[in-house]
C-alpha cells in the first residue's frame, strides 16, 4: 500500500516563524498580572516565567537568581530577552549586581521601580508627579483605582492605557540620564515597550 499523497496527520514542520520569548522575573504578582493582561496576548514575544517563585524571596537578588536557575546555560535565541522586575525599597545595594548582569548580555534587561511597580500603575491615570514615596504612589493608586488589592484582571488596562503610561514614564525617565531611576520614575515601560513594538 502507497502512501497518501496530502496525509493530513502528518505533523508540518518548519512552516511557522519562531517568535521569541521575554523571560520577566519579577519581584511581586501585581508584575506578573500586569505582563498577562490581554493587551500583550499578540505581543511579539512569548512571555514566560520562573516557577516555583517563594513569596519571602523577593529582594532582587533573590529574583535574578530565579532567573538565571530558569534559563540555566542556554543561549538566548535570536529576538529573546530576559528582564528581572524589581523595586528599588532598601535594596539599593543589591542592585551593582543585576546593572553587572544586564551588561553581560545583549538579551538581558533590568527594570527598576522607585520606589515601586505600582508606579508604572498610577502612570495609566497620571504622570504621577509627586509620587516619591511608596506611601504616595498608595494614595494616588487608592484614587483611581479604590478597590486594587495588589492583583490586576486581564482587562484591567487597555492598550491606549498602556501607550499612555507608557509616555508618561519616558517623558520622566529622558529627564535623567541616570542609570537606575530616581524617586518618582520607573523604568517599567521599557519591558512594556519591547513587548508591544513600539
Amino acid at each position: 500500500m502507497g502512501k497518501r499523497k496530502n496525509n493530513t496527520l502528518v505533523r508540518q514542520t518548519g512552516r511557522r516563524a519562531y517568535r521569541p520569548v521575554c523571560w520577566v522575573s519579577a519581584e511581586g504578582a501585581t508584575e506578573r498580572d500586569y505582563f498577562r493582561m490581554a493587551v500583550f496576548k499578540d505581543a511579539r514575544a512569548s512571555v514566560k516565567y520562573p516557577k516555583n517563585v517563594h513569596p519571602s524571596r523577593r529582594n532582587p537578588a533573590a529574583v535574578l537568581k530565579r532567573l538565571q536557575k530558569e534559563i540555566g546555560s542556554e543561549e538566548l535565541r535570536d529576538g529573546d530577552e530576559a528582564w528581572v522586575v524589581v523595586d528599588v525599597d532598601d535594596y539599593e545595594g543589591e542592585l551593582g549586581d543585576l546593572l553587572e548582569w544586564c551588561d553581560s548580555h545583549p538579551g538581558f534587561h533590568l527594570a527598576v521601580s522607585n520606589p515601586k511597580f505600582e508606579l508604572f500603575l498610577v502612570m495609566h491615570f497620571e504622570k504621577a508627579n509627586g509620587c516619591t514615596t511608596a506611601a504616595k504612589v498608595d494614595a494616588a493608586l487608592k484614587r483611581h483605582m479604590p478597590g486594587y488589592d495588589k492583583r490586576l484582571t486581564p482587562t484591567q488596562f487597555s492598550l491606549e492605557d498602556v501607550r499612555g503610561a507608557i509616555a508618561n514614564a519616558r517623558e520622566k525617565r529622558v529627564a535623567r540620564a541616570d542609570e537606575l531611576p530616581g524617586p518618582g520614575m520607573t523604568d517599567a515601560f521599557k519591558l512594556a515597550e519591547s513587548l508591544l513594538g513600539v
